[in-house]
């Protein structure tokens, strides 16, 4: 089943204006908070009315301000699962999915509740009452219940966000398997960066109430449109500067910090113009002293590293280049640390590869 939207909504000091077409995919909406993630999808399922625009399931218009159009919340055939889970105290895991389920044969109920708890892996729970459950069994019965009432679409808001990190791990891969059995039409919002990398084969990028980007996770990631894009996904080496030539297969950037920096040619990047160019700290490998560089292996860039933290299977540097106004983040494998025995004060030579060097035109 496929969505589009085209939707517009205004309130004291903020505005949403948002146009988007998905089909039966799981796409994931991500974006800092306060961009407008939730109050889209309360749009969508009909909590929260349009100031103008227009919803379309499949081929049916659920919401036309134009036209006078705003199909009940109960008749537009879309499951939005709440960040509260929002299970009725009262029921226990049995009596919560059948509840979802109308028109359907009270014969055929405890089949299909039995269905969803062995694929929601809440075999044995059936008789226990929400108060008697961990969180992620709560969140694998809000979703069933869900999936219970027979959606066309699905929408998530940030469901995992109250689950410790271990919950969360399993709970997105049993999103992914729910998702490939029950393959309907899906938005997740999210601000985790490693959440929306995970799950989103296509990610929609939101800001202040305006979708910045759209497309597969890998141009997202590792080449964002713009310079908010760009910081939103952890590009986090974020720089200004100034074409200075085109080279064979090439860009030469002047940069303030970094000075001359190549990148890989890509769009119409004319002599003199302004530029913001971006690259990955895990995509910035740390050069031996000992090792000779040629001319066409990238960006050779020294400085001394301020700061090194570990985090977890990594260490993330930040690296002082030229007189210090300028800092690079770098995160090396920890392995790569014990070896180069890098600590605060080491002088460090990294290096910027032509390729992982993105350039966004304008001032990003």
């Amino acid at each position: 089943m496929s969505l589009s939207f085209s939707l517009k909504k205004s309130f004291e000091g903020f505005g949403l204006d948002v146009e988007l077409s998905l089909g039966s995919e799981l796409m994931v909406l991500f974006g800092p908070s306060g961009a407008g993630k939730s109050l889209l999808l309360k749009l969508l399922s009909g909590i929260v009315r349009p100031d103008e625009g227009v919803i379309t399931v499949g081929t049916e218009p659920v919401f036309d301000s134009g036209r006078g159009v705003d199909v009940p919340i109960r008749k537009r055939r879309i499951g939005y699962l709440f960040q509260d889970y929002a299970l009725f105290p009262h029921m226990t895991v049995f009596e919560n999915i059948a509840y979802a389920m109308k028109g359907i044969k009270p014969s055929d109920v405890g089949r299909i509740v039995r269905e969803f708890t062995s694929l929601m892996r809440l075999s044995g729970l059936e008789d226990r009452y929400p108060n008697e459950l961990s969180g992620g069994q709560k969140q694998r019965t809000a979703l069933a219940r869900t999936l219970a009432a027979g959606p066309e679409i699905l929408l998530l808001d940030e469901p995992f966000s109250a689950l410790d990190f271990q919950v969360r791990e399993k709970l997105r891969q049993d999103l992914l398997n729910i998702h490939e059995a029950f393959p309907i039409t899906t938005i997740l919002v999210t601000h985790d960066l490693e959440e929306a990398f995970m799950l989103g084969v296509r990610l929609a990028v939101i800001n202040n109430g305006r979708i910045e980007q759209v497309g597969k996770k890998e141009d997202v990631f590792y080449r964002p449109a713009t310079r908010d894009v760009a910081r939103f996904v952890g590009a986090r080496n974020i720089f200004s500067g100034r074409v200075a030539r085109l080279e064979e297969g090439a860009v030469v950037i002047v940069s303030p910090g970094l000075g001359e920096i190549r990148a890989a040619a890509s769009g119409d990047l004319p002599p003199g113009s302004d530029v913001v160019f971006c690259i990955r700290p895990e995509e910035i490998p740390i050069i031996r002293q000992d090792r000779v560089i040629r001319a066409g292996d990238g960006n050779v860039v020294e400085g001394v590293i301020s700061s090194i933290t570990g985090r977890g299977s990594s260490h993330i540097l930040f690296v002082k280049i030229g007189n210090g106004d300028t800092l690079l983040k770098v995160e090396a494998p920890n392995f790569v640390a014990r070896k180069l025995s890098l600590a605060t004060g080491k002088r460090i030579r990294v290096l910027l590869k032509k390729e992982s060097v993105w350039v966004i035109p304008g001032r990003g």
